[in-house]
């Protein structure tokens, strides 16, 4: 079956649960079935980032040794895949092909530019012996995880195989010893360790609100959630850059798949039932280009929430039996819930709020001035915890966004939360509709 048609059946059986539901019961009950649902998926968030800001105190399974490079460390293929990428490109290229690691080969993926992107690629080539130009043909790619595949193919059949492949996207720049630091750890590494993911933060986090709040979300997202699973279950996520990943088991899992809207989540999950996990380290920074204005952060957002809807249906069971623990169960749950959870806070502000405002609400099962309170003192945990990864970050680094901004949080919070109800419903219905073609990110520079 196909991806878009398997999804649509998945929508179109809950939607008839739904209708059967109201059919057997009156509407009164069905409603509150609705509420303590939203009731407990609101507490469960509460619960989530409660673990995981206590995980974060923890150690990592591992140090970090700081060896130098030599000609002998294993061998690394950076591939960055571009499409119409001229911008970027060039400082991208520059800072990996200035990274102090010896043994490496870098790929650069031209995915149908028909910009400069190309001609910038031949230029690297003929400067540096260490570069590999992939023109990919116009039926092979035109998508990431198209353009990967195709290139990874020409490797297989053209080159010695790698004992680590670096997925790098064509707007990022990494720090000079970003590669030697990822090598070293996954050199160490068990074997169920498939690759380990770095750290992502935006280059251009003071250009306006926009930016700056983006920079809270990745704050809040890397230093509280992916570090606290890494530290809690050995989980730390595939963000599908900035990742050094171990070659033969790319290849036992048979690349990337090609039919869906985002290659990393679905590799990830793939990679988790069959017993892998990805481990990630804060220190290495890849710094990325941020979308700039509220048009291009909701379609971005919109094609992320599609492609993680997509992952859900597919692999939420395979994920929670494949889990190792029940709390590890709990948080892959949440995780695959993420894009919903601001949809069901929200939901339950709302209809919460009516019930207190009308005359003669029905009888709930939970008071909604009970769920109220909880909504309220849910935003209060999640505001706490972006004060929380700011303030790490500052210890780490001595990079935060300014504490003025944090401060007002809650003032520019729910204009943030409206839109993560229409990029995650925008997402839905393209995802209902089949439209799973990838959309490519605007670039600001």
């Amino acid at each position: 079956m196909r991806p878009s048609l398997r999804i649509q059946s998945t929508f179109y059986l809950y939607l008839l649960l739904v209708l059967g539901l109201l059919e057997i019961f009156p509407l009164w009950l069905v409603l509150q079935g609705i509420l303590v649902f939203l009731f407990f998926m609101v507490f469960s968030g509460a619960i989530f980032y409660s673990l995981l800001m206590l995980a974060t105190r923890r150690d990592y399974p591992f140090e970090v040794p700081d060896d130098p490079s030599t000609p002998l460390d294993p061998l690394v293929y950076v591939l960055i895949p571009a499409h119409n990428e001229e911008s970027v490109i060039r400082a991208t290229v520059t800072s990996v092909l200035n990274q102090d690691y010896k043994n490496m080969r870098v790929f650069l993926i031209n995915d149908n530019s028909t910009d400069g992107t190309l001609e910038i690629f031949r230029e690297f080539e003929k400067k540096d012996k260490r570069v590999v130009v992939i023109n990919v043909p116009p039926e092979r790619g035109r998508k990431k995880p198209k353009a990967l595949n195709y290139a990874l193919e020409i490797i297989s059949i053209a080159f010695p195989r790698p004992e680590f492949v670096f997925i790098l996207d064509a707007d990022y720049i990494i720090p000079r010893d970003a590669i030697r630091k990822l090598v070293r750890i996954m050199e160490k590494a068990p074997n169920y360790v498939i690759g380990i993911q770095g750290n992502v933060r935006p280059r251009n986090w003071k250009k306006n609100f926009i930016t700056k709040f983006i920079t809270l979300e990745r704050l809040v997202g890397f230093n509280v959630a992916i570090e606290g699973d890494m530290k809690f279950n050995e989980n730390g996520k595939n963000g599908g850059t900035v990742i050094l990943i171990r070659y033969k088991h790319l290849s036992s899992l048979g690349f990337f798949n090609e039919d869906v809207v985002t290659e990393d989540t679905e590799l990830w999950a793939r990679a988790f039932i069959s017993g892998y996990r990805f481990w990630y380290y804060h220190g290495v920074i890849g710094w990325e280009e941020a979308v700039e204005d509220v048009r291009h952060y909701i379609k971005q957002r919109s094609r992320w929430a599609q492609g993680h809807f997509q992952v859900m249906v597919d692999y939420y069971w395979p994920v929670i039996r494949g889990a190792s623990s029940i709390p590890e169960a709990f948080i892959e749950h949440f995780y695959l819930l993420s894009y919903l959870v601001p949809v069901f806070w929200f939901s339950s502000i709302v209809l919460n709020s009516y019930l207190m405002l009308v005359e003669h609400p029905p009888s709930s099962i939970i008071p909604p001035k009970v769920s109220l309170i909880l909504a309220f003192l849910s935003f209060l945990l999640f505001w706490f915890s972006i004060a929380y990864s700011n303030w790490i970050e500052k210890k780490r680094t001595g990079y935060c966004v300014n504490w003025g901004f944090v401060l007002v949080y809650p003032l520019y919070f729910i204009i943030f939360v409206v839109f993560s109800v229409i990029y995650t419903t925008r997402g839905l219905i393209r995802l209902i509709m089949g439209k799973l073609q990838w959309e490519k990110t605007k670039r600001f520079t």
